[in-house]
């Protein structure tokens, strides 16, 4: 009973530590979170703001940051992680991308429907009148010449020639636009989600450092899955809550120390859901 108000007293204590707190630069207290050395993931963004680790950090890592704690209304520690290693991690990952419209399937149709009627015409009707006219209208009269000289030549006109060639016949399905197959998995959500969870160590000893790893995939296509939400919730023998996280990702990886009084069975749960689905993985590791 002892040794369980200890544990408890140990990780409030943790919690209320801010993890900026020994270090004077971004590049540290990111090694130092990658490492499982720091780890919190609900900081005081109030007085993380205040720091002079996020004051000295440029306007474009404050507004990578910034943006990380308005999407979950929270900041975790492997959010600074992102900021750190891509400014644009955030923008990038919620900015949707233009879209091409997705047309569905036309049903089948009667292409005579499409073609427009052409009404039979009489090519004649398209041949201009040519008025008769008397060419010695036309001939200036220009004294001792002979007209016959200055009447210019009017080439007979083949009225076949102005009159428009007639079109080949029209394959009405050529005018049909096709409708290209839609692959129906690039719209579709996962029907059902499978979950992978390893550590890095089993059995492991107290004072050490665990890794655990989560993977959510689709139980179709064994692809890994993309802004899906997951819950981590690792348990001491007890039943003590440890450690609490949560990520946005289908791969998220937490490290954290093994309290130095801590032995026996942990358990580690988690959840992922997306669109309407969850599914649920507990996994349990020793430390002696």
């Amino acid at each position: 009973m002892i040794g369980t108000i200890v544990l408890v007293n140990n990780n409030s204590i943790y919690a209320k530590q801010a993890i900026w707190r020994d270090f004077d630069n971004m590049k540290d207290l990111v090694a130092a979170i990658r490492s499982g050395e720091k780890n919190d993931n609900n900081i005081n963004w109030e007085k993380f703001q205040d720091s002079d680790i996020y004051q000295n950090e440029d306007k474009d890592s404050k507004e990578c940051l910034q943006l990380a704690h308005k999407i979950g209304n929270n900041l975790g520690d492997y959010e600074i992680v992102h900021c750190f290693r891509d400014e644009n991690y955030f923008k990038n990952k919620y900015t949707e991308p233009e879209t091409s419209e997705i047309t569905a399937p036309q049903p089948e149709t009667n292409a005579s429907l499409n073609v427009p009627e052409v009404p039979e015409t009489n090519a004649s009707l398209n041949v201009p009148e040519v008025p008769e006219t008397n060419a010695s209208l036309n001939v200036p009269v220009v004294p001792e010449t002979n007209a016959s000289l200055n009447v210019p030549e009017v080439p007979e006109t083949n009225a076949s020639l102005n009159v428009p060639e007639p079109q080949p016949e029209t394959n009405a399905s050529l005018n049909v636009p096709e409708v290209p197959e839609t692959n129906a998995s690039e719209i579709v959500t996962p029907r059902s989600i499978d979950l992978n969870i390893t550590v890095g160590k089993n059995p492991i000893s107290r004072g050490e450092n665990q890794v655990v790893t989560v993977v959510a995939l689709d139980l179709t296509t064994g692809k890994e899955l993309d802004r899906v939400f997951i819950k981590l919730e690792i348990k001491d023998p007890v039943g003590i809550l440890v450690k609490n996280y949560t990520g946005t990702e289908g791969n998220i990886t937490r490290a954290f120390k093994i309290g130095e009084n801590a032995i026996g069975t942990f358990i580690i749960s988690a959840t992922a859901s997306q669109a309407g689905l969850q599914s649920t993985k507990s996994l349990t590791f020793q430390v002696q």
